[in-house]
């Protein structure tokens, strides 16, 4: 869909400040129904990559993807390591037979009938309507073992309220996972981004907290509307000595670290928006005073040699960045209000 540049131009967007918060949200609660009508820059990217019929029905669950899958794991072993833990020993087929083995577990070490298995296929989409009586039984196989040494295991560590999340998977993504951590780790300008140090004030530092913040949309003619907005950022710093706000985005590429291009995903728009949401979070809630911001994307790389490197924001990445996150918001607020496109 086409449109005229100079109707976007009229379009106002104002943060209602009030509605501004900064909070500890669950991954579960934070894709949950409960904020399904909130707009993140994720969504903003399905409106740049597929169009507004994508965007204005949401995010829907994807078929497995292995890098978002890693990522993930990345992330909580980085970012939240006292609230998930990697059992090493016991391990998971891969991929999408991986979502079965952990759906079909039963705890009293019982295994599953035809019947679950085939139901659990339509819930995680493995075969479906395709699972032949061969594939069942070639899921068997690749289960059995995890079924078994995971009731070994829990039966010898049983899990205690406020124990971690314990996360399961299987032995390839395991030995990825440990070299991508330790390359991480012996990067000294990663870990002081990751875990900053003051002169004489600690600075504030937080890892994957939400900011929810309402906007007032102004298109000329038609009546004002209010939109949410949401991100969820990997890694801040709040630093009162200094005025300033550093933003962290980690990120796994499956090339060398040093071909990293931010451009090929709009890597920039994202920290363009959470930049946006963190001065206003900084000036709120910390007392900062137009504070000067920095980002930098930390990057490892999934293949060997699992190097790494810190990839800072420009000024024009930031620009390009902040420039395309009003630009998409205000296409939004367009489509909307003037062409009743509806969430």
């Amino acid at each position: 869909m086409t449109i005229d540049q100079s109707s976007l131009n009229e379009i106002k967007i104002t943060p209602l400040l009030d509605t501004l918060r900064l909070e500890n949200i669950s991954d579960d609660e934070y894709f949950s129904q409960k904020f399904s009508n909130y707009i993140s820059n994720s969504r903003l990217g399905l409106l740049k990559t597929k169009g507004a019929k994508a965007f204005f029905e949401g995010l829907k669950s994807q078929d497995y993807n292995p890098s978002f899958f890693f990522g993930s794991l990345l992330h909580q072993q980085v970012l939240q390591p006292e609230a998930y833990e990697i059992v090493d020993g016991v391990y998971t087929p891969t991929a999408k037979a991986r979502l079965m083995a952990l759906e079909l577990y039963n705890s009293d070490g019982t295994t599953p009938t035809d019947d679950e298995i085939k139901i659990a296929s339509y819930k995680i989409g493995y075969y479906k309507d395709k699972l032949t009586a061969n594939r069942i039984t070639e899921l068997r196989e690749k289960c059995n073992g995890f079924w078994r040494d995971r009731c070994l295991y829990e039966h010898k560590n049983p899990w205690k309220e406020g124990d971690k999340e314990r996360i399961f998977i299987d032995e390839k993504t395991h030995g990825l996972l440990k070299c991508c951590l330790e390359s991480l780790q012996k990067n000294s300008a990663i870990q002081k981004l990751l875990h900053p140090e003051g002169l004489v004030e600690p600075p504030y530092t937080a890892n994957e907290q939400t900011i929810l913040l309402d906007v007032k949309v102004e298109v000329p003619e038609h009546e004002p509307k209010v939109f949410k907005l949401k991100s969820k950022v990997d890694n801040f710093t709040i630093d009162k000595e200094n005025n300033s706000i550093i933003v962290n985005d980690l990120k796994t590429t499956s090339r060398l670290a040093k071909e990293f291009n931010p451009d090929f995903f709009s890597y920039q728009r994202e920290l363009g928006m959470y930049s946006f949401m963190l001065k206003l979070c900084g000036e709120k809630f910390f007392d900062l005073n137009n504070p000067k911001i920095a980002g930098n994307f930390l990057v490892v790389s999934t293949v060997p040699e699992f190097d790494t490197l810190v990839y800072p924001m420009t000024k024009k990445l930031y620009k390009q960045g902040f420039e395309e996150f009003k630009y998409l918001l205000k296409v939004v607020a367009y489509l909307n209000i003037v062409k009743d496109y509806e969430f």
